[in-house]
């Protein structure tokens, strides 16, 4: 039961590594995008957003392949594409049933659920914040326009 958790906790710090990483360097991407632009408008955004979803989704990929992979060197599975099925299902939390680990490793698919689900909080945590800073710009941009445009008062 041990090395299930030693193995868990090696691929957990793995996942979390990998979408740290990813995900800054996405932001990174994201900042230079909206500093190139002095208005934020609704196709840039969304463009913006869709670049982020993707990267977001192509991230969650790469952290299920490395539990796949994973599965693959302990034989757990006939073949590496049911290992890959498998463990999208398990990431994803859908846990569909019809494939299942082996008992010596049954506990490292629950684990493989547990960091799914963190880790997609984390990418709804970045797209919320995401939405709130292009919303902020906006409010800023109308207001600094406002505020330039209305007439001062003087006494």
């Amino acid at each position: 039961m041990w090395n299930q958790f030693l193995a868990a906790l090696i691929l957990c710090a793995s996942n979390v590594c990998i979408h740290a990483l990813g995900t800054y360097a996405n932001f990174l991407l994201v900042l230079r995008a909206l500093k190139r632009r002095s208005l934020v408008t609704p196709i840039s955004a969304l463009w913006i957003m869709l670049r982020l979803v993707l990267i977001l989704l192509f991230l969650h990929a790469l952290e299920a392949a490395v539990w796949a992979q994973f599965y693959v060197s302990r034989h757990c599975f006939p073949d590496s594409e049911t290992a890959y099925y498998y463990s999208l299902v398990t990431y994803t939390t859908l846990g569909q049933g019809d494939v299942v680990l082996p008992r010596a490793w049954r506990i490292t698919g629950a684990c493989e659920a547990m960091i799914g689900v963190l880790l997609f909080g984390w990418s709804t945590a970045a797209l919320v914040a995401f939405i709130h800073y292009v919303r902020d710009a906006r409010v800023r941009k109308y207001v600094s326009t406002a505020t330039e445009k209305a007439p001062s008062e003087s006494n």
